[in-house]
């Protein structure tokens, strides 16, 4: 006869439903790709870990009552404190984890599978439903910690493990580890390094154009920096080579450059520019054809930058095509996405923006586009006689409409710019151009995020001649509304 059951009359705000009754509906989840994680609903509520010792069943519940009586009334009487942390109720990126009991085995039983419940149900023993007994992750987040299952058979029962010491102590027992089963906040919060520094490489394209040494020596630079300065991205404003040739030169050269990021595994985004396509022919004058259409052939730039290269690329335009590509990181303890963007956009592309930042209301956005401000700092109006919208186009129909739009930084034209400009919801975006054609330095824009103190701070440095530009491209600015 099964222990009774002691979560009867617990509601989801006190607990769980009663054995026989109706189970909470299992809610609609979102892709991975298209939610931020929740942390401050999974660092929420205790999961209370209770251990009877008749039989060594395990109780895991976010309800303080329901522990004690089934301490008082049952025999889980092994205090074991707090498992860990996660949420009473659904949240962006939680799913249901399934609390099941087989009256054969005297075991309670949890999964954050659903096909598991299932078969379990059907197949294995766990014939009682008691519903969802909390919300979880199914994926790897900063603020989660994994949670193991171990199994003994001997006692024929499960339990779940965070630490290293409890993983040792249960398999010093013989309870085997059946691995990470579901993700959720540690009993005490991980401290967040509320500091990183983000990265803008401006046009490139004169430093590619002969054997220069310039372009590796930045890229060795950052790799050589990214803990100092705790790099989490780097974006390219596009022009990053000058002109395609036959042998493809300058794209080899870039490529060989960015490897030392990818060996440094720092992700990277481009932004394709006008010279990045084949509209550009060498020497830099428009190539013979539908100039339009050729400002859209970027067949080599994703030959040698392939959607494959980007580590933290999330989606695509174009299916294998990298021109326009969003890209998700956490950082700060903050959800980042940063948007990649074509020159002079099509109408279909500003269309595919739109989708791409209603689906990530929770991500401070970062835009680069290789044309968006002009050298005084205002924004485009043309669409350089060859594109299709202009970036006043792309901005009021996109970029302004949507209240997580953070940054957005351009080059193309002259050296450096700023300006803050109010999308419609009253976010403040702040506009950064960064150009330079440097052929005797490798100017590179540093932005130091401070999520704590709400403040970023930004200089041009050069890495090459370590000297800063004083140009007014170093500012701080302070009282940033990040998107939390």
């Amino acid at each position: 006869m099964r222990t009774p059951n002691f979560i009867v009359s617990l509601a989801l705000a006190g607990g769980l439903s009663a054995c026989g009754g109706n189970p909470q509906a299992e809610p609609s989840e979102l892709g991975t790709d298209e939610a931020a994680l929740d942390c401050a609903a999974m660092a929420s509520s205790p999961i209370y870990h209770r251990i009877k010792p008749a039989n060594g069943d395990s109780l895991y519940t976010y309800n303080a009552n329901e522990a004690a009586n089934a301490a008082t009334t049952y025999g889980y009487t092994e205090d074991r404190g707090i498992a860990f942390r996660a949420s009473r109720a659904t949240g962006t990126g939680l799913s249901p984890v399934y609390r099941l009991y087989s009256p054969s085995r005297n075991e309670h039983f949890w999964t954050i599978d659903a096909a598991e419940r299932q078969d379990l149900l059907t197949n294995g023993g766990f014939t009682t439903d008691e519903g969802i007994g909390f919300y979880a992750s199914k994926t790897a987040d900063p603020c989660l910690v994994p949670v193991y299952r171990y199994s003994n058979t001997t006692l024929r029962k499960h339990r779940f493990a965070i630490t290293a010491a409890e993983r040792s102590a249960l398999s010093s027992a013989g309870w085997v580890d059946e691995g990470i089963k579901l993700y959720a906040a540690p009993t005490a919060p991980v401290p967040v390094d509320t500091k990183f520094t983000l990265v803008i490489i401006p046009d490139t394209q004169n430093e590619l154009v002969s054997a220069s040494t310039l372009i590796d020596h930045r890229m060795q630079w950052l790799a050589d920096n990214k803990s100092a300065l705790d790099i989490r991205f780097v974006g390219h404003t596009g022009d990053m080579c000058n002109w395609d040739t036959p042998d493809h030169i300058q794209y080899v050269r870039a490529s060989n450059a960015f490897q030392k990021l990818d060996a440094a595994q720092i992700p990277y985004a481009i932004a394709v520019g006008n010279h990045d396509t084949a509209a550009t022919c060498p020497g830099g004058s428009a190539c013979p054809g539908n100039v339009n259409a050729n400002l859209r052939n970027t067949t080599t730039f994703n030959t040698y930058f392939p959607t494959t290269r980007f580590q933290a690329l999330a989606g695509v335009y174009e299916a294998g095509k990298s021109d326009n590509g969003y890209h998700t990181f956490t950082a700060g303890g903050l959800n980042w996405l940063v948007l990649n963007l074509e020159l002079w956009a099509r109408t279909d592309v500003v269309g595919w923006v739109k989708t791409v930042l209603a689906a990530h209301p929770r991500h401070n956005v970062i835009v680069i586009t290789h044309s968006h401000q002009t050298s005084s700092g205002g924004i485009e109006q043309s669409n350089g006689g060859y594109g299709n919208n202009s970036p006043q186009y792309v901005f009021d129909n996109a970029l302004k409409l949507y209240p997580n739009v953070r940054f957005i930084f351009s080059g193309h034209v002259g050296t450096s710019a700023y300006r803050e400009v109010t999308g419609t919801q009253g976010n403040k975006i702040y506009q950064m151009l960064t150009t330079y054609h440097d052929s005797s330095t490798n100017p590179t824009r540093l932005i130091e995020i401070d999520t704590a103190a709400n403040t970023f701070s930004t200089r041009v440095y050069m890495p090459y001649t370590n000297t800063e530009k004083t140009d007014g491209s170093k500012f701080t600015i302070s009282n940033v509304s990040w998107v939390r």
